[in-house]
């Protein structure tokens, strides 16, 4: 399944509300840090770790650490505002509440990345199921002829397929070429080489036509070529 586009203008508004956010609110913590006696530089860390809190919430979105994010946000931002206002002055219960802001702020920090990291990328439901088509076995084709010839005779054995009653039933009809035949097929390959090379048949030749040995294909080649190699 495709993902569908991110809207460009729903990115902007949400990273442009992130940022003001973050702005107007480090600034009321850092004031805040500042009325309770922190220095400037360590001031600036009560703002970093609670918006880095925040940050993280939104980014993993658990419903009780946003809760509590913004909770802890704004605990800092009416305490900033009721010092600014001269409406409170600095007592114990701010300065234990505002205390606790940063623990906290870095106890579910991390608890938030934690859990993010253990988390196992879950299984496709349905892996693809693997398809093996069947196709049809081939037999090769039967050979025409088999080499099986002595010197003084050759035999051929043809094979051919037959109607039977069960598949792959084949009939072996074996055919004997006696020396005389042999001679007379022998001429006519010599005739026919001759008319269309001008040059006797080949031992080759009477070989592959033939499917004789090589001794007795060179003995019959010198009976009709005349001894003679092209």
């Amino acid at each position: 399944m495709t993902a569908p586009a991110r809207d460009p203008m729903r990115t902007f508004l949400t990273r442009l509300s992130l940022a003001a956010g973050i702005a107007f609110t480090a600034h009321a913590e850092f004031d805040l840090a500042r009325s309770l006696g922190a220095d400037p530089v360590i001031a600036v860390m009560l703002p970093v770790s609670i918006d880095a809190y925040v940050v993280a919430a939104l980014r993993w979105f658990k419903a009780l650490d946003v809760t509590l994010s913004l909770a802890l946000m704004g605990a800092a931002q009416v305490a900033a505002h009721l010092l600014d206002a001269r409406v409170m002055e600095v007592n114990i219960p701010m300065v234990v509440v505002v205390s606790l802001l940063v623990p906290v702020a870095l106890w579910r920090t991390h608890a938030l990345a934690r859990s993010e990291t253990t988390v196992t990328t879950p299984s496709v439901p349905h892996a693809p199921a693997q398809v093996v088509a069947s196709v049809p076995v081939v037999c090769d084709p039967l050979p025409h002829a088999w080499d099986d010839y002595a010197t003084t005779r050759a035999t051929s054995k043809v094979t051919a397929s037959l109607p039977a009653s069960t598949p792959r039933q084949v009939v072996t009809q074996v055919v004997t070429l006696t020396p005389t035949d042999l001679r007379r097929e022998a001429t006519k390959l010599n005739r026919k080489a001759v008319a269309d090379t001008g040059e006797p048949v080949t031992i080759d030749n009477l070989r592959d036509e033939l499917g004789l040995f090589r001794r007795a294909a060179a003995s019959l080649w010198r009976e009709v070529a005349g001894g003679k190699r092209s």
